[in-house]
């Protein structure tokens, strides 16, 4: 697991001040790593464009969306449940800037949440914002519909795996289901945000939440219309 803190050790904290109102989030983290993963975090900060108070900021913003968001998976009887997630902030090369867990949130999500933001990250540019879930809707065997051919994206979730374009530090698989945004800044592309521990619908909801203020520009072809 990756943190964007240097000391080692599990900590519990509370989330950070949301934009520039400085709301606090009101959902508890848990953030933890090795230290190797956090001086990997510390040294792509520094080359980061996003600022840590930004970083802090969409962090914050997705906390306060999926306390907000009720869980079709968690509810019961009727009483609904909030939703819990892992989010992960990476810059366009797939090195990771930020990565947050709420309390009790799906351990296998860690993953998934890495993989989003990078796949929304690595597929997107200047000129084209590609989300997760648009790369899963461009990698499909035919039409909804089932007929016709494959997509232009066809096989592509058999890219991007450890060992074949890098190692760990940058690499963890392809993921073709929402939940990963391309972050802009100034109408350039600096990263990505991927949220996991629900529905794939909820992590959508949070993750373009977490990527307010960080749209791409109207130069920028848009498909999803994020």
């Amino acid at each position: 697991m990756h943190q964007d803190d240097t000391n080692p050790k599990r900590r519990t904290l509370l989330a950070g001040l949301v934009g520039a109102g400085g709301a606090l989030a009101t959902g508890l983290l848990s953030v933890a790593a090795s230290a190797p993963a956090a001086a990997q975090v510390s040294a792509a900060r520094r080359k980061s464009p996003l600022t840590g108070p930004e970083l802090a900021a969409i962090v914050g913003n997705a906390i306060v969306a999926a306390n907000e968001t009720n869980s079709p998976l968690r509810s019961i009887n009727g009483t609904p449940r909030s939703t819990k997630m892992h989010i992960a902030v990476v810059d366009r090369a797939g090195n990771i800037l930020r990565f947050a867990s709420m309390d009790d949130a799906w351990e296998g999500s860690k993953d998934i949440a890495i993989a989003k933001a990078r796949t929304a990250a690595f597929f997107s540019s200047n000129e084209n914002a590609i989300t997760s879930r648009i790369v899963g809707n461009l990698s499909e065997a035919s039409g909804q519909d089932g007929l016709g051919g494959a997509g232009p994206l066809w096989g592509i979730w058999a890219s991007n795996q450890v060992g074949i374009s890098g190692g760990t530090e940058t690499r963890n698989g392809i993921i073709t289901f929402p939940g990963g945004i391309p972050l802009y800044k100034n109408g350039v592309l600096v990263g990505g945000i991927g949220v996991s521990g629900d529905g794939v619908d909820q992590d959508e909801v949070v993750a373009i939440a977490g990527a307010a203020g960080f749209r791409p520009g109207a130069g920028v072809a848009n498909p999803q219309g994020i």
